[in-house]
């Protein structure tokens, strides 16, 4: 199970409500002590007050007259009573306690700790008893002693609306930042694609601008290269045909038929040599627009038109499915391929299998079949597995070399295997765009 978030928004996310979430913590912690403190200062300021008040009167009272005096100075939710033995057994135990008796003690000038007893056991009300002379003990319980109250439900209300403007917020500024490495994600892909593209617009922070940057000048230096190098082939095309044309007028002008014959040939090689390297190089597919295109339908016609021309090609696979390509240069490298199984196999079963990502496109003929050491070899321009110079059984070696450049170009994958009951299998793999 993953934990950590995949996205850099969601990660920005993540980093900024832990460190909140702490912060929150912490402020609540120091929150907490600084309420209690206050509080018990109160507490221990208006206890203090009341009973030393009360103590100094009744010191001073006659003792037969000190019970008519507690009624006269007894206040609401406070409950003193006289009596021999302190209601409050135990000397104090915990650091409130002893405060208070302190306290009590300061201002009631008593050195003897224990006349001043306090207990607060019980939640809500505080017990003291306090010593009167040598036999007498004032007991004092007031139910209106302050104590921190826990945190009130507006407290955590506020807590909530400001973690969920947190959240808003910091989703608000994550998106903005990550937006700019999404758009580069998304344009590079596009540019492996071979789809072109307008230069991003360089916002973000400055690392990630600077990455942007560099990415609108690679894309514009291939795109110049592209082009000039389109340009030189042209040319290159034109200095190459017009000799070759030339040649083949005066080749018509010997007299040996043979030799005339011979000579035309050759020229005819060269030719064909020479278009099918320019054709290479010039990579075609690149000013073809992207669109959705039906593979399915694309394939079936393919192999309709071999079918139709008496050659032993079939497809099977489903009547429709849309993936983004380049239709013509797709169907240019099908064609390489099945002209390939043909030409060596002498059949071409062409099957589409579709799933959920893309289509993986088979291509099976039965021919004799590669040695393993050529699969990935029968790739490189100009490679062929036929010895003869003969281009009728051998061709000039660039077929399957286009075919993958252009399945590569869209994002695709290309390779061949051997099939268990002997022929060679084309496997073509696309996604659906």
């Amino acid at each position: 199970m993953r934990l950590w978030p995949d996205t850099l928004a969601a990660r920005t996310i993540s980093l900024l409500l832990g460190i909140t979430l702490l912060m929150l913590i912490g402020s609540a912690i120091m929150l907490k002590d600084e309420r209690r403190e206050r509080f018990e200062e109160r507490g221990r300021f208006h206890v203090t007050e009341r009973l030393t008040t009360l103590v100094r009167i009744l010191d001073v009272t006659d003792p037969d007259s000190r019970q008519r005096v507690l009624k006269q100075l007894r206040l609401p939710g406070d409950e003193v009573t006289l009596s021999i033995e302190p209601r409050v057994a135990s000397p104090q135990r915990s650091p409130l306690e002893r405060k208070i008796a302190q306290q009590l003690l300061r201002g009631l000038s008593l050195d003897d700790e224990s006349a001043v007893r306090v207990d607060l056991r019980d939640a809500g009300a505080l017990d003291v008893s306090v010593r009167l002379g040598q036999h007498d003990w004032l007991n004092f319980r007031s139910t209106r002693f302050d104590r921190p109250p826990p945190f009130a439900s507006r407290t955590l209300q506020l807590l909530a609306v400001f973690l969920t403007l947190l959240v808003l917020s910091g989703l608000f500024i994550a998106r903005r930042m990550a937006r700019p490495m999404a758009d580069l994600a998304r344009a590079a892909e596009r540019f492996g694609l071979g789809q072109s593209s307008d230069p991003l617009p360089e916002n973000g922070p400055r690392e990630v601008r600077d990455t942007i940057r560099a990415f609108n000048q690679m894309q514009q230096r291939l795109h110049r290269l592209i082009t000039e190098r389109s340009q030189m082939l042209a040319a290159v095309s034109h200095d190459l045909r017009t000799p070759i044309t030339t040649l083949r007028l005066r080749a018509e002008y010997i007299e040996n038929a043979d030799m005339r014959e011979k000579t035309l040939a050759t020229l005819s090689d060269m030719e064909a040599i020479v278009s099918a390297t320019l054709n290479f190089a010039r990579d075609e597919a690149a000013d073809e627009q992207v669109r959705a295109t039906d593979l399915a339908a694309l394939l079936q016609s393919t192999v309709d038109d071999y079918a139709d021309m008496g050659h032993n090609a079939s497809y099977e696979g489903p009547d429709r499915l849309t993936i983004l390509c380049r239709p013509v240069a797709m169907k240019r490298a099908f064609v390489n391929l099945i002209d390939n199984a043909l030409k060596y196999g002498q059949t071409a079963r062409v099957h589409l299998l579709p799933d959920t990502s893309g289509a993986e496109v088979h291509i099976d003929d039965d021919g004799p079949g590669i040695p393993a050491d050529k699969l990935e070899q029968v790739f490189s321009p100009f490679f062929r597995l036929e010895t003869s110079r003969s281009r009728d059984t051998g061709g000039v070696g660039l077929g399957l070399a286009v075919a993958r450049s252009i399945v590569l170009a869209q994002g695709g994958t290309l390779h061949l295997e051997n099939r268990p009951g002997g022929g060679v299998r084309a496997v073509l793999r696309v996604a659906r765009g």
